[in-house]
């Protein structure tokens, strides 16, 4: 009975753990604005990234922009020239990662102003700008800029779960508390309590084992975002590779922690049937 009831209390701490991981994880890289602006801060320096925003950069700027009639042929020619230099220019790093926290608030905080409920958006303004401050200075007249400017990412399913995925990922600390707190009590009751931690630990490497093949797949469904939006269907693609890399800390620290048990529970194994003198 011992035994039935501390392998019962070993595979729920095994499940919780199983989703404890990634949602701690989701807490510190997606939820959270800072996190989130760190994971996706390299991709305004990826080249084929910037390629490719510099267009939608300069299409919307030359699309939102106010400019006086006599000025549109001559300003229209300094947009695409401002923004095909656009990662060069002054302030590019600060405008991107401007563009990120928009974003991100527009998708875990929207206003009531904003009526982008169910929608995935990146917010370029702060991108705009820069390149609305740099042709006034050319031209010597002061564009208006707008507060906003969105570039849809067309993804209804992912942006119909973010308040699970909010939800799960602020119980994550929750449930590795609680997961914790079950695999001790089961090596309390355990009537073999060394086999009990081995078991527990080769439990922990296929979970492991799982989180790794969840991130393949994880990136993999990133690439599928807006393929019709070629700056939209690149930053999901190399977004993914990111959160791939990003995870592979919580799976190599996994695989730790799981032959560390094993390690425990076979030595505390071996302790107990050495003969004492």
């Amino acid at each position: 009975m011992r035994s039935a009831g501390s392998a019962v209390l070993v595979i729920v701490a095994l499940l919780l753990a199983a989703v404890a991981g990634p949602s701690i994880w989701m807490q510190r890289n997606v939820v959270d604005e800072a996190g989130f602006v760190q994971l996706a801060g390299p991709l305004g320096a990826n080249k084929e990234f910037q390629d490719g925003l510099a267009n939608v950069v300069a299409t919307q700027s030359a699309a939102q922009l106010a400019l006086p009639p006599q000025l549109q042929n001559l300003a229209a020619e300094l947009i695409a020239t401002v923004a095909r230099s656009l990662s060069s220019q002054h302030g590019y790093a600060d405008a991107w990662a401007e563009t990120l926290r928009r974003s991100h608030a527009l998708t875990f905080a929207p206003t009531a102003d904003q009526n982008i409920a169910g929608e995935l958006n990146l917010d370029i303004a702060p991108l705009v700008g820069l390149v609305a401050n740099n042709v006034s200075a050319d031209v010597g007249v002061k564009l208006p800029v707008p507060s906003e400017v969105l570039i849809s990412v067309d993804q209804p399913a992912v942006a119909k779960t973010l308040p699970l995925v909010s939800a799960v990922a602020g119980a994550g600390v929750w449930f590795m508390v609680f997961a914790v707190a079950l695999f001790a009590l089961a090596v309390v009751v355990a009537r073999y309590k060394a086999r009990t931690v081995v078991l527990a630990g080769l439990g922990l490497a296929l979970v492991v084992l799982a989180w790794l093949l969840g991130s393949n797949w994880v990136a993999g469904r990133f690439v599928d975002i807006s393929p019709a939006n070629d700056v939209a269907a690149q930053f999901g693609s190399q977004l993914g590779e990111l959160v791939k890399e990003s995870w592979q800390w919580g799976i190599a620290a996994g695989f730790i922690v799981a032959g560390c048990l094993v390690v425990v529970g076979v030595l505390a194994r071996m302790v107990r049937r050495t003969p004492t003198a």
